[in-house]
């Protein structure tokens, strides 16, 4: 019977042959290496966070002047009269009776000291 781990010892044996042949750089070549590589990404941060910047204030200023050349004028308020509001209250609801038949409802507003409230007339 073979032996399950003489395998994986040659596998480990062979790995550490391979990366006795790699040349290494020196300390200085990787710390040059390091550098260029933050100074390289820093400028690209740069580069994309000006862009970025320039394109949201473009569309910020060209959604603003859609803006102002969409907008209506401000509408005041408009607040009905007591009679106003006295004539829209008609009868314009009809109504059942225990019976099934057809009753009509009118409705009295409430003013101050007057008692409103609901009429039901069959």
């Amino acid at each position: 019977m073979k032996n399950p781990i003489s395998p994986l010892i040659e596998y480990f044996r062979s790995a550490r042959a391979e990366l006795e042949k790699v040349t290494w750089p020196t300390r200085q070549e990787t710390l040059r290496y390091s550098l260029l590589v933050v100074g390289v990404s820093a400028a690209m941060a740069g580069f994309f966070a000006a862009l970025d910047f320039g394109l949201s204030q473009g569309i910020e200023l060209a959604l603003k002047r859609q803006a102002t050349t969409q907008t209506a004028p401000p509408v005041a308020p408009v607040t009905p009269t007591t009679s106003e509001l006295e004539d829209n209250l008609q009868p314009a609801v009809q109504g059942f009776d225990a019976q099934g038949n057809p009753v009509d409802i009118t409705i009295t507003p409430v003013n101050g000291d007057d008692q409103g409230g609901i009429t039901i007339t069959p």
